[in-house]
């Protein structure tokens, strides 16, 4: 009898990224703490891959599609649980970071989907995923929600993640007079000479999440707001071997404060986190 992929663990996604840098950065420290700092979200990634874990058939190979792949890390490691693995990102991310992908057996491609559509036929997918990307779109997302929907199988699905903008730090950032937008160093210097700028154009509230995809005709079978896990971001913060605990819990606590509140507003059913969850279908 087939047996069902095992279900995706923190530690294996620890891998994927040790993996990665000695592929893509062996002699590069500064890429090296880029890479294994992806440890830090990795509880939207893994939660993701459970899903589809949970909701695949052990018979049949799931068909995945990862758009703004990057690095890679979510391919690889579906492609190790017996996914059939595809990705796409922008031709200069290709160009630095598809090697990894390719080598693990990934079909990754360069794709501007702000201007082009997914280089891949019609219902070619059970699942696509979309994480942390709408945001950084310069123009409405509603074209590429209809490619996604294009690719898609009958009944495949869309999971989406993106930045609650009413999250409560985003509120009360508002109430003491501080800004919801990207840094504005980043945004004024860092990024002068980059066209289009390459941070968060459009944040989105959950009710507008669920009226682009049912827009699309795409239905929505689940839209929550949730925040990234504890265990990533304490992972990330025990990478650093220097000085002690309460000091680097202190320079850690943009990640580890809200995933640590983030289990208290779980528990109580209230919708103050950081992060936008989405699962929407392809009607069959």
């Amino acid at each position: 009898m087939p047996q069902a992929p095992p279900n995706p663990t923190l530690e294996g996604f620890d891998e994927v990224l040790k993996s990665l840098v000695q592929e893509l950065s062996p002699n590069d420290p500064r890429g090296e703490a880029w890479i294994l700092s992806s440890i830090a979200a990795a509880g939207v990634k893994l939660r993701t891959l459970q899903f589809i874990v949970e909701h695949s058939s052990p018979e049949i190979s799931p068909a995945l599609l990862d758009i703004g792949a990057q690095i890679g890390s979510l391919v690889i490691y579906a492609a190790q649980l017996g996914m059939r693995s595809s990705a796409v990102d922008l031709p200069d991310f290709f160009e630095k970071f598809a090697k990894a992908s390719l080598k693990c057996g990934v079909d990754y491609r360069p794709c501007d989907i702000t201007t082009s559509p997914l280089p891949f036929a019609d219902r070619s997918f059970d699942y696509v995923t979309y994480l942390d990307v709408i945001e950084h779109h310069p123009h409405s997302p509603k074209r590429v929600l209809e490619e996604i929907r294009r690719v898609l199988k009958p009944g495949g699905c869309v999971i989406i993640s993106t930045p609650n903008q009413a999250s409560i730090y985003n509120r009360i950032r508002l109430l003491t007079g501080g800004s919801v937008a990207d840094p504005f160093d980043y945004f004024f210097e860092r990024t002068a000479q980059m066209t289009p700028y390459p941070g968060h154009h459009r944040e989105y509230v959950k009710a507008e999440l669920q009226s682009a995809l049912a827009a699309c005709e795409l239905r929505v079978l689940e839209c929550q707001v949730i925040d990234e896990d504890l265990r990533p971001a304490l992972m990330h913060m025990r990478r650093e071997r220097n000085g002690r605990f309460f000091p680097r819990l202190w320079r850690h606590r943009k990640d580890v404060g809200p995933a640590a509140l983030g289990q208290i507003w779980s528990l109580i059913g209230l919708p103050f986190g950081r992060v936008l969850w989405a699962i929407a279908e392809k009607e069959r």
